[in-house]
């Protein structure tokens, strides 16, 4: 047997899921480029030297009080590591600590627990300093009409301080990325906005949209990093919330970009959904790399494997979860599609992604079906990190 280990559960664990594939398959592993942490040096570096913006220090200095959103578990932003730097940066500028409130931004995900947070923010964080979730239901201030019409609401608690910060991080999306204003809308927006946002707006005016949004929101600086497969910050991005992003994209594309299998030469493809592989609602982000490819790798009789770990199992959305207006009913996908995961059952299974994909929980099940589909000669590609990379220019 082939056996090959990729990263397994973000945020649960440091254990990897072996996989295993018989002898005479052709296996072959697709990485992104990534590169080499920046370390203390380069976090300081990049908060020195913001683009677009002055450096926090001064842009906070006639302020009493700031707001920091971060994301939550299903998103591998390592804000424990950044926020020591962004809070120096503030205390710097003389804003106390009961000045200073970190909102979790979930937009219509659950709330996070105390551990949870302890694990995004670090436990010092957690004791020393006001840390809240954002609520889409409550506790919202409403900002007027966006210019596509959207009704914008925003959380009051972000809007009650001086100083707003985003720390998403940069990260493909298909055909986008997120990261920037991204965070505030949806993720510390009103239910309202952040279901018609996804319902109306699409393509080309979703991005200066986001923008649109945040500068009603007057959210004023970000710090995104840029990761790679161990999940080191290979790239830091901080200031202006549309210059500094625009940076960040770019040096995203190298850092995530991944050389693609020649067309058709694929005939089972292997997308692991770390590190978003909290909960089977984010399962899809592992194709990511596929649906950004500017030719299709798989051959005709192919199989898409979607491995996600999903600890948290089904996961929770309300404006695109099962049963929720805008997720409608799931389609068939383009080809026979496998997803192996131990932390789901097939109730889950078929609410996310409809009765045509087949779940196993048990891989050595999932890889007897392979070979009676395959034979003993199959072309195999895996993707490690597939949520986090996309097909190279």
């Amino acid at each position: 047997m082939t056996e090959l280990d990729v990263p397994w559960a973000a945020w649960y664990g440091t254990v990897p899921l072996t996989m295993r594939f018989p002898a005479g398959w052709q296996v072959d592993t697709f990485r992104m480029r990534g590169g080499d942490d920046i370390g203390d040096a380069g976090i300081r570096r990049a908060l020195a030297s913001p683009i677009g913006a002055p450096p926090l220090r001064q842009l906070a200095a006639d302020a009493s009080t700031a707001a920091i959103l971060v994301d939550d578990l299903s998103r591998p932003t390592p804000a424990f590591r950044l926020l020591p730097y962004v809070l120096e940066e503030l205390g710097a500028a003389g804003i106390a600590d009961d000045g200073i409130t970190i909102i979790g931004a979930l937009a219509a995900h659950r709330p996070m627990t105390r551990d949870d947070f302890i694990k995004k923010v670090g436990a010092d964080v957690v004791d020393r300093y006001r840390v809240v979730n954002h609520n889409a239901y409550e506790n919202l201030e409403f900002l007027g009409y966006s210019s596509l019409g959207v009704p914008v609401f925003v959380n009051r608690d972000m809007m009650g301080c001086q100083i707003r910060i985003a720390m998403g991080m940069i990260t493909p999306r298909g055909g986008m990325f997120g990261g920037g204003a991204k965070l505030l809308i949806p993720g510390a927006c009103g239910q309202q906005t952040i279901m018609l946002n996804h319902r109306h707006v699409h393509g080309e005016p979703f991005r200066p949209h986001l923008s649109e949004v945040a500068r009603m929101a007057g959210l004023g600086y970000i710090v995104n990093p840029v990761l790679n497969e161990a999940l080191d910050i290979v790239d830091l991005v901080a200031g202006d919330p549309d210059d500094a992003f625009e940076r960040g994209c770019e040096l995203a594309a190298t850092r995530y970009g991944t050389d693609m299998p020649a067309a058709g030469s694929v005939d089972i493809g292997v997308f692991n959904a770390f590190p978003k592989d909290t909960e089977l609602c984010q399962a899809g982000l592992a194709l990511v790399p596929l649906g950004g490819c500017a030719h299709d790798p798989m051959s005709e009789s192919a199989t898409v494997i979607i491995a996600s770990a999903c600890p948290e199992g089904a996961g929770w959305h309300s404006v695109l979860g099962p049963g929720t207006a805008l997720k409608g009913r799931p389609g068939p996908p383009q080809r026979r599609t496998f997803l192996y995961s131990p932390g789901v059952n097939r109730y889950d299974c078929e609410a996310q992604f409809g009765p045509h994909v087949t779940l196993f929980r048990d891989w050595d099940a999932m890889l007897g079906e392979l070979q009676r589909l395959h034979g003993e000669a199959a072309r195999v590609a895996v993707f490690p990190t597939g949520a986090m990379q996309m097909a190279a220019a």
